[in-house]
């Protein structure tokens, strides 16, 4: 910090005839700083540095304002920096006191040539106390550690005062924390025009010779600043504002200190969650068969997260184990990097990230992520299997890439088969209220799911069938295509063979392949959309007789 050695107390120690033409040097000196001050502003740090492939970055004047404004909050202030958002930084700034009585004048930001550092100002009771202030590093896109490389850091005003108005000795020391999570010390940056020298013994940055020029304050001058860079990745910095001890008192006293770089590879980052896509209904509530979507008492009306292929945890949906997603080209859906497990350290269950450094993409740029699982839980997807994910060199985060799925009794699509016994007539008026009676337990009187008593059937007679298609989603089933085998004697358990009898309800329905009147095999529809939450129904009738010819 600045404070003017008065000549006064020179005077009282040192001869005036002896050190006057030193004292009137000094003078000039200090009128000419005075006068030039413009040429003793900061200088870049020369370790502010980046290879090839990485990204370089410093702080903004706004972000030196918007950490001093969370200080001690303990939330993360996100970093605009100057990277054109190629490095995902955020930092939380706390401090620290070795002694409750620490006077703490001052921790604001000043400017100085249009540029901004932090200003910290103490009164420290003894001078082994301190103030430490630490940056903690975190991806902004992960909400995990970053480990920034170069990392350089700039303080100033670190200078000395010896008089009875004002006694200190700066003494400034820059910690990081590397990937080992060990704690290791910045390497000394020589600035031109510096004063400040780096102590091996002491691990830390300051001025030792008393006819160093006191530092004017808040004006970063280069002859007080003291500049370092951490020749390993870090996480987090600690600047420890503190004193030489060589001096037995430390009264009022001040430094800045500035970020003035750091190195990061740019990533691309791709994640998402595989998720219960079941829109909140509890898995004992689910069932395969349940094709009512509108009375009130169903688990399935008024769903409308159900089967969406979205991603909904106010649902409530959860995320699920068990599914790996894997970076592929789209083209061909080939692995093109490492498959991510959907587990991350803390993460919630069935979150997954991808991280790709931007070197390893060369020139694939058509990225797919594909979705897959072993197993049989939660076989059913309500979203494709692969989702392009609309990449651009320029954008480096990927996120809600979602994949769901549903169990088995979750489905989406359920088909019910009602039938009805008659007399084979010409002509038959399949949606007829009379016969399609809801409830309805006799397949004599009409359409009724109840199943038929075989000794009061004789062959002859027909059976009609309604299979009603009913798409419980809140997606549309596209391709929709429905089939239904005849019986044929000596398949399986039948004992009568079945075949197609007049008449056709719909014709336009049944596709071109589907079994021909009078002949066993199998009923098939044109493909189909069945929109979502609606239903379709087929009819068709069949004659129940022994052997493929009875008429």
């Amino acid at each position: 910090m600045h404070k003017a050695k008065k000549i006064l107390n020179i005077l009282n120690v040192l001869s005036f005839n002896k050190y006057r033409s030193q004292i009137l040097s000094s003078l000039g000196f200090i009128l000419f700083s005075f006068m030039n001050t413009s040429s003793f502003a900061l200088v870049p740090n020369p370790g502010a540095v980046c290879s090839t492939n990485f990204s370089q970055g410093s702080l903004t004047n706004a972000d030196y304002t918007n950490l001093v404004s969370a200080v001690n909050t303990n939330n993360y202030v996100s970093i605009a920096g100057n990277a054109s958002g190629s490095i995902p930084l955020q930092i939380k700034m706390t401090t620290t006191e070795s002694n409750t009585s620490t006077v703490r004048s001052n921790f604001g930001v000043i400017t100085a040539s249009g540029v901004n550092a932090i200003n910290v100002r103490r009164t420290f009771p003894t001078t082994s106390d301190f103030t430490d202030i630490t940056l903690d590093f975190r991806n902004s896109t992960t909400a995990q550690p970053i480990y920034l490389t170069n990392v350089a850091l700039s303080a100033f005003d670190i200078d000395y005062a010896n008089s009875n108005g004002n006694t200190f000795d700066d003494f400034i020391q820059i910690t990081g924390v590397n990937e080992s999570g060990a704690t290791i010390v910045g390497a000394f940056q020589s600035v031109t025009g510096s004063n400040i020298v780096f102590s091996q013994n002491l691990q830390g940055l300051f001025t030792r010779t008393a006819n160093d020029p006191n530092c004017p304050a808040k004006d970063l001058g280069t002859q007080c600043q003291g500049s370092v860079q951490f020749s390993q990745p870090v996480s987090s910095v600690k600047v420890r504002y503190t004193n030489t001890g060589f001096l037995s008192t430390a009264t009022n006293q001040e430094i800045d200190f500035r970020v003035d770089n750091y190195c990061y590879v740019p990533q691309y980052i791709f994640s998402g969650t595989v998720f219960d896509d079941n829109g909140g209904i509890p898995t004992a509530s689910a069932n395969k068969d349940n094709a009512d979507i509108t009375s009130a008492n169903s688990v399935y009306t008024n769903k409308p997260n159900y089967f969406n292929g979205k991603y909904d945890p106010t649902a409530p949906e959860t995320g699920i184990t068990g599914s790996t997603v894997r970076l592929a080209n789209c083209n061909t859906l080939s692995t093109t990097y490492t498959t991510q497990s959907v587990i991350r350290s803390g993460a919630p269950t069935g979150e997954y990230q991808i991280s790709i450094p931007r070197t390893t993409l060369g020139s694939n740029t058509n990225l797919c992520l594909v979705e897959s699982r072993t197993g049989t839980t939660y076989p059913i997807r309500t979203s494709s299997e692969s989702r392009n994910v609309g990449f651009s060199a320029t954008i480096y985060n990927y996120p809600n890439n979602d994949f769901g799925r549903v169990i088995p009794a979750n489905a989406a699509l359920v088909l019910r088969k009602a039938q009805y016994v008659n007399n084979c007539p010409p002509t038959l008026n399949y949606s007829a209220s009379n016969i399609n009676t809801s409830g309805n337990t006799d397949p004599r009187t009409g359409f009724s799911e109840s199943g038929i008593n075989g000794s009061n059937l004789v062959p002859g007679q027909c059976i009609a069938y309604r299979i009603t298609a009913t798409n419980r989603a809140n997606s549309p089933i596209t391709n929709f295509v429905m089939q239904d085998k005849l019986q044929l004697r000596g398949d399986g358990d039948a004992l009568v063979t079945s075949v197609l009898a007049s008449p056709i309800a719909n014709t336009t329905d049944y596709a071109t392949d589907s079994v021909a009147i009078g002949q066993n095999g199998l009923v098939k529809t044109n493909s189909f959309t069945l929109n979502q939450r609606s239903n379709r129904d087929f009819y068709f009738n069949t004659k129940y007789g022994t052997t493929v010819n009875t008429q």
